[in-house]
């Protein structure tokens, strides 16, 4: 008799226990629904609610946000929040309506809205992903030690991609995410008449600028010449291929110097060099084209020698710029 009440109430408490599951899985499939990003940000309540427990039926894919480093160009947390939010959509669009929903969700947890989890999950620096097991046991206050196999490694690519993400999760609880389809502007079906309206239309702008007198105006494009030699010379184009320099060196105190975004030193530095860069060109040709052609002697002189100093001047300047700056001294073969 009283074995046949053990295994009744058994019963009964595993019956309670399917259905709180049961509910849980629900609420956060809700919760997962109203979200735009497919990812349910947990705060403190949430996170008591959905994860603390002996276990649970399903997977947390955790990834640590923080809004002020979002923009920080070479952490790209930023674009790994959305990698990540694709990553949840796809999955949830994968196994809807199916038995396999609700195994895994995808979660954020943001450190201004959330400083105690942050702590709790031991984050110590971004950027940081992790999985929660079912089986894992979390207390109520207690710290949450994940595993280093649950932990992203460094061996995967950063930023991580959504196939990445999606492959961590495979790897870690078996749930396929499914076929990554990213919307393209160019797969659109008003692509094609975009194009040709792009095309005609700019075939049309450039027929009646190629006509206006301008644009046979020969100073025009000796101007444009200029500016371009100007840019080049002066760093512009290197900055654009290669990127601003983060560290230099200072042969003077014989140490490297951190460059901050936003400050303009080496812009400053390199439009000075450029423009004396051009003005010793400048006078050179007006040396070789302009001179010559002066009729009168006495203004050849006076335009030449002058000419001639400010090609002088410049290199002067150029030469003790470079000496400041590098310590390495020039030898003057005719002074």
């Amino acid at each position: 008799m009283l074995r046949g009440s053990l295994i009744v109430l058994g019963c009964l408490l595993s019956l309670v226990t399917c259905q709180k599951d049961a509910s849980k899985t629900a609420a956060l499939l809700e919760l997962q629904r109203k979200s735009s990003t497919g990812v349910i940000e947990l705060n403190t309540q949430l996170f008591e609610e959905f994860v603390v427990g002996k276990s649970r039926p399903y997977s947390l894919i955790v990834v640590a946000d923080s809004k002020n480093m979002r923009n920080q160009g070479k952490l790209q947390l930023g674009a790994v929040l959305s990698e990540y939010g694709l990553a949840a959509r796809t999955l949830a669009k994968e196994h809807e309506g199916k038995k396999s929903a609700g195994q895994v969700f995808f979660t954020t947890v943001e450190f201004s809205n959330s400083k105690d989890l942050f702590g709790r999950l031991g984050i110590k620096s971004l950027p940081w992903m992790g999985r929660i097991s079912p089986s894992m046991p979390i207390s109520k206050d207690g710290a949450v030690r994940l595993k280093g196999d649950d932990l992203v490694q460094d061996s995967l690519p950063y930023p991580w991609s959504a196939e990445t993400i999606a492959g961590f999760v495979e790897d870690k609880t078996g749930v396929k995410a499914g076929e990554i389809k990213r919307t393209s502007f160019l797969h659109s079906s008003l692509m094609p008449f975009i194009t040709l309206g792009f095309v005609g239309g700019a075939a049309f702008v450039g027929y009646h600028l190629y006509h206006l007198p301008l644009m046979r105006n020969v100073y025009l494009y000796m101007l444009g010449a200029l500016v371009v030699w100007w840019f080049s010379v002066s760093g512009g184009m290197f900055n654009i291929i290669r990127g601003v320099p983060l560290v230099g060196y200072d042969s003077r105190t014989r140490q490297a110097m951190l460059f901050m975004s936003g400050q303009g030193q080496l812009g400053a530095e390199g439009f000075i060099m450029g423009t004396l860069y051009s003005s010793f060109g400048l006078a050179a040709a007006g040396l070789v084209s302009l001179v010559p052609r002066m009729k009168d002697k006495q203004s050849q002189r006076v335009v030449g020698y002058g000419l001639l100093f400010v090609m002088l001047l410049a290199y002067r300047f150029v030469v003790s710029n470079h000496h400041w700056k590098t310590g390495l001294t020039t030898h003057w073969y005719f002074f």
